[in-house]
């Protein structure tokens, strides 16, 4: 089982960065293995903050969390 978090974070020099709407995504290679080219991070008030990646969900209920 693969777990997926949200973290406020810095980047290190070997993590990939996007820029999306002045947020800065920051991930490392093993993400980008395991969630693929695609994510959606949605809020729905019922189940918190979902990941979602073009084959499924692969997680929900997640908070941001502080590093």
């Amino acid at each position: 089982m693969i777990e997926y978090d949200l973290a406020l974070d810095e980047p290190s020099k070997t993590d990939y960065q996007i820029n999306l709407h002045n947020l800065l995504f920051v991930y490392d290679q093993k993400a980008k293995d395991e969630i693929g080219s695609f994510i959606k991070i949605d809020y729905v008030p019922s189940q918190g903050i979902k990941l979602i990646n073009a084959n499924q969900t692969l997680a929900y209920g997640l908070h941001i969390k502080e590093v």
